[in-house]
């Protein structure tokens, strides 16, 4: 199975192999530098042209939290961890945890497979 897509069709990550660091598809306004993920052609805020970056980290876990009763329909299964990483460009982004962490961590996005055929991004801790 391929990465998810964003409403413009691209990727969400680069590709990579299940627990190797990747890099999250995201964007900043060539006008006003806002920072979009996912990745955008055009600003939300300004509708200037955006610009294709990769936001690779590291990045600071601002919020970390267990989820312990998924939602109906839930492919990934409980329990398992979701945070928030603020990136240096200024932009936070929520997805899940990969390994052990705690809020105030240095985290990067890795590939992971939470479940057959899922391939997502989470957060592991930096080297």
């Amino acid at each position: 199975m391929t990465a998810l897509q964003p409403v413009e069709g691209g990727p969400l990550f680069v590709d990579a192999p299940t627990g190797s660091p990747t890099a999250l598809c995201a964007s900043s306004c060539s006008e006003c530098k806002r920072v979009e993920f996912p990745r955008r052609s055009l600003c939300a805020a300004c509708g200037a042209a955006a610009v294709a970056i990769e936001l690779k980290g590291p990045a600071r876990l601002r919020v970390l939290t267990a989820v312990l009763a998924p939602p109906p329909g839930a492919k990934v299964p409980a329990p398992y961890e979701v945070g928030v990483a603020e990136f240096p460009e200024g932009i936070c982004v929520i997805g899940l945890v990969s390994g052990p962490a705690r809020k105030g961590d240095s985290v990067v996005p890795v590939v992971t497979e939470p479940y057959d055929g899922g391939r997502i991004f989470a957060f592991g801790r930096a080297g």
